[in-house]
């Protein structure tokens, strides 16, 4: 039985201390993007084409007056995009946004985001990681590029599947089993012994993770979302993930963002 007061499973309830530690996040968020210039945009809870970021079955799906397939919001950074291009026409190139996305069945997840067009992943990086040192949280920075597997694929005859598995038995290449060696920036020392169309894309990994001390290179991971172009990152403490971000293209222009995952950062914080 369903009691009048029961709310379903993966949906939020803020209240008291919880709601207000919630709000000075926000808050603390909203002052660093509008210190470094961010204008704030707010999108609807309802798209056409969140396909393009994630796979169907993540997807809460339904259909407007006219029969069109739309979803609930499962992703912010393409729709911002487009919005800003299409729509706005607007000269601004960096934008943030506070808001909830919602996975299929039931899950309700509050998001601190922002979008750059045209922007450089080092600067992105280093916005996202201010918000964490605002909020006395320092978490491991983990960088990968979506092409490096997508190659190593092509390369061996690999399913990507295989590589985003790890299935180690099925690594006979040496260089691929380096790769799969592979933490930090000393492990790049010697680009070499990689093919060279993998090679250039360590050698990207590399220069953007001396920029921060908290640095771990994994060159094989493979990410869900699927707009990813290039180099993405997360910050993770305890396999908890507290903000995702990377290099995108949306209507032909080349972006960079990130999202901060406030419940999780909620909960580390509450202890």
């Amino acid at each position: 039985m369903i009691l009048k007061h029961d709310i379903p499973q993966g949906a939020k309830l803020y209240f008291g201390k919880e709601a207000k530690i919630k709000r000075e996040i926000e808050n603390i968020a909203a002052e660093v993007f509008e210190t470094l210039e961010y204008e704030e945009i707010i999108t609807p809870f309802f798209s056409y084409h969140q396909l393009e970021a994630l796979d169907e079955k993540e997807l809460i799906r339904f259909t407007d007056s006219k029969n069109r397939s739309l979803a609930l919001r499962g992703d912010s950074s393409i729709d911002v995009i487009r919005l800003v291009i299409k729509r706005l026409k607007s000269e601004a190139k960096k934008w943030f946004y506070i808001q909830p996305v919602f996975r299929a069945p039931s899950s309700e997840m509050y998001q601190i985001g922002a979008e750059s067009l045209g922007g450089d992943l080092v600067d992105t990086l280093k916005t996202n990681n201010l918000i964490f040192e605002r909020l006395g949280k320092n978490y491991t920075l983990q960088l990968s590029h979506i092409k490096i597997p997508q190659m190593a694929a092509e390369l061996t005859g690999l399913e990507l599947e295989d590589i985003k598995k790890m299935r180690l038995y099925k690594f006979d290449e040496e260089w691929l089993k380096k790769l799969a060696s592979v933490h930090t920036i000393k492990d790049l020392n010697d680009l070499s012994v990689f093919p060279e169309e993998i090679a250039v894309h360590l050698k990207e990994l590399k220069n953007i993770a001396v920029n921060f001390e908290n640095a771990i290179i994994a060159p094989l991971y493979v990410a869900n979302l699927r707009y990813y172009t290039g180099v993405f990152y997360r910050f993770i403490k305890n396999n908890t993930v507290y903000a995702k971000g990377g290099e995108y293209i949306v209507e032909g222009e080349k972006s960079v963002g990130f999202s901060i995952y406030t419940d999780n950062l909620l909960k580390d914080i509450n202890g």
